[in-house]
């Protein structure tokens, strides 16, 4: 099996040569999931590139941008049941100045719902929202759940891991003591490599895709895993055969 490398959790359009990144990641053949905040972003971005074998969009709906609007979620629907992939998506309690508590719950339990009907991967940003999202997976299990950049408690970890969802890790969630440990907890069989770039840095530098491969190996050192860019790739595989 040739091993390829996989980023599930890649932001193209926040760098402004978002052009060039373009070319070097199908140049790179790196498999790259692009997640998008909103459906107006989505749209400009599927008009702008086309979707490669190495570069995919997500739909999102980021619970951070405040500026969504209900008009801007029944897009999001209209899109979501044609859509591939879905991400960035879900919810953030970790400030009054997001979107509302009440209006992200309601957001979250039907994109969750429509991501279980249609079997389609999602990409899931949880901040101090755990819980809620936790009762949510269980009511419409989706195959497909990535939980993105994980922070909530070991318990919580457990509970999610329970439902079958999978993990991205980036290399700067090793460096904070109490992210890193919780990594170790997660199945190998469980685990997938994001670089949320550009939000990251790699030796002090801001995440590009040509660092993906230290990326891969400063993670894979800290688990202690000779064949991690295998099992990455296998877990990559697995999740889209589900």
């Amino acid at each position: 099996m040739m091993v390829k490398l996989v980023d599930t959790h890649f932001h193209l359009d926040y760098y402004r040569n978002h052009r060039q990144l373009y070319k070097i990641i199908n140049e790179l053949e790196q498999y790259t999931l692009c997640m998008t905040s909103s459906p107006g972003i989505y749209m400009s971005c599927r008009k702008l590139y086309q979707e490669t074998e190495y570069i995919k969009f997500a739909l999102g709906f980021h619970p951070c941008e405040r500026s969504l609007s209900s008009k801007d979620f029944s897009d999001f629907i209209i899109l979501a049941n044609q859509a591939s992939y879905i991400g960035e998506v879900g919810m953030d309690f970790s400030s009054d100045t997001y979107i509302s508590k009440s209006l992200q719950i309601g957001y979250f339990k039907k994109i969750v719902e429509i991501c279980a009907k249609r079997n389609i991967l999602m990409s899931v940003h949880l901040r101090k929202s755990e819980n809620e999202a936790i009762e949510i997976i269980k009511e419409y299990p989706p195959k497909k759940c990535i939980i993105h950049w994980f922070t909530g408690s070991v318990s919580q970890l457990n509970q999610l891991i329970s439902l079958g969802c999978y993990f991205s890790i980036n290399a700067n969630m090793i460096q904070n003591r109490n992210a890193s440990k919780k990594i170790l907890k997660i199945p190998k069989d469980k685990i997938l490599v994001e670089s949320d770039g550009p939000f990251t840095k790699i030796n002090g530098k801001r995440f590009l895709p040509e660092y993906l491969q230290e990326e891969y190996l400063k993670i894979g050192k800290y688990l202690n895993l000779d064949d991690f860019s295998f099992c990455i790739y296998n877990n990559f595989i697995n999740l889209f055969e589900i």
